[in-house]
């Protein structure tokens, strides 16, 4: 999946999916996307770098590891957490199980700082993990993921949004297999990605 950025701080983009035959080829059409309140932030060596409650999007190309859900049984061929009440990713920076998607029974055992994974606004009742910071250094960003959009399509906190239709198509056209991954950049980096990955459009 590729997301093309018009500027750095954009909350806006647009996703379209390839896959490999003797180059990439497009699949499906574009699908128009949100991303976080302050647009993208870069893992590494580029400013402005991606933190903890930023607002960014992570810029790069990163796994997709999961999806999550409502639903407790599906057609996913991805690993897939059922998001019941006791599912929840750690945000706490400072606590050892930051960036972990857990099912934590024992309330009394939870961080200072979490997420819950069955939300009341059901922006979570499809969605995929992002393999973002996977290895959990603190304080650079936890919990990215593509979910659905706000009704009123507001931008996120740091994830990448979409309407129901296509987020459900994406979830049952990813296979783990093919090790899916997610390409987030600006359009005016584009270029410099079309050697690795010939036959993307990057307009």
């Amino acid at each position: 999946m590729v997301v093309l950025s018009s500027e750095l701080n954009a909350t806006t983009a647009v996703m379209q999916r390839y896959e490999k035959q003797e180059q990439w080829s497009a699949v499906g059409g574009k699908t128009p996307v949100t991303l976080g309140r302050s647009g993208l932030g870069y893992p590494a060596f580029k400013t402005p770098l991606k933190n903890e409650g930023d607002g960014r999007s992570p810029a790069g190309i990163f796994s997709i590891t999961a999806a999550f859900g409502y639903d407790q049984n599906t057609t996913i061929k991805l690993p897939y957490w059922h998001a019941d009440e006791n599912l929840y990713c750690i945000d706490d920076i400072n606590d050892s199980r930051y960036n972990k998607i857990l099912r934590i029974y024992e309330k009394s055992s939870l961080p200072v700082s979490y997420e819950v994974m069955r939300r009341a606004d059901g922006v979570y009742r499809y969605g995929a993990v992002i393999g973002y910071n996977d290895s959990g250094v603190k304080g650079r960003g936890s919990c990215i993921f593509i979910h659905l959009n706000q009704s009123d399509k507001r931008p996120t906190s740091g994830c990448t949004a979409m309407d129901e239709a296509p987020l459900v198509e994406l979830l049952r056209w990813l296979d783990p297999v093919k090790k899916p991954q997610i390409l987030q950049i600006l359009k005016s980096e584009c270029g410099k990605y079309r050697e690795e990955f010939p036959g993307i459009v990057c307009e």
